[in-house]
């Protein structure tokens, strides 16, 4: 399954990840994801979506994350692109809270996931109830850093 993620729509939803400018929320993010890949060999075909032109560090040199900046043109848009122009819509689930984009990918054929239920798959520690305002505790900051660390350091 490949997952296609609505990236504003799901940094919103993670208050670990909102910051004081965009540019640090979307590497948050694409940490965090990284992190989910590291963890969960079903989630090597993530892609996530912002609008506008890049202006972040690229994902780790191991990571298989696909960031896709629309460079004047929407995310929704875009999103909606990538599932209609798919041979395979089917295999794509799009990730994201958005009415719009849902009712379009679910006509296109692709699975619409909402942020909580791609959330509560990444991060089961997550309990429902928290994960709107989803924070990092002390020992899951610890794992996150461990991780990241032997990503980093090979």
């Amino acid at each position: 399954m490949k997952y296609i993620l609505d990236g504003y729509n799901v940094i919103y939803q993670i208050a670990a990840v909102r910051g004081k400018n965009l540019r640090s929320q979307r590497e948050g993010l694409i940490r965090l994801l990284e992190i989910a890949q590291a963890k969960n060999k079903r989630l090597k075909g993530l892609t996530v979506v912002f609008d506008g032109q890049p202006d972040i560090c690229a994902p780790n040199i191991h990571s298989t994350l696909k960031v896709v900046f629309t460079k004047g043109k929407s995310a929704d848009k875009k999103i909606k692109e990538m599932v209609e122009s798919s041979t395979f819509s089917r295999d794509i689930a799009v990730v994201s809270n958005d009415r719009e984009i849902r009712a379009c990918i679910s006509s296109a054929g692709a699975k619409k996931v909402s942020v909580r239920e791609f959330l509560n798959k990444v991060y089961p520690s997550v309990t429902e109830a928290r994960c709107r305002s989803f924070k990092l505790d002390g020992i899951e900051a610890k794992k996150i850093n461990q991780e990241l660390e032997k990503i980093w350091l090979g």
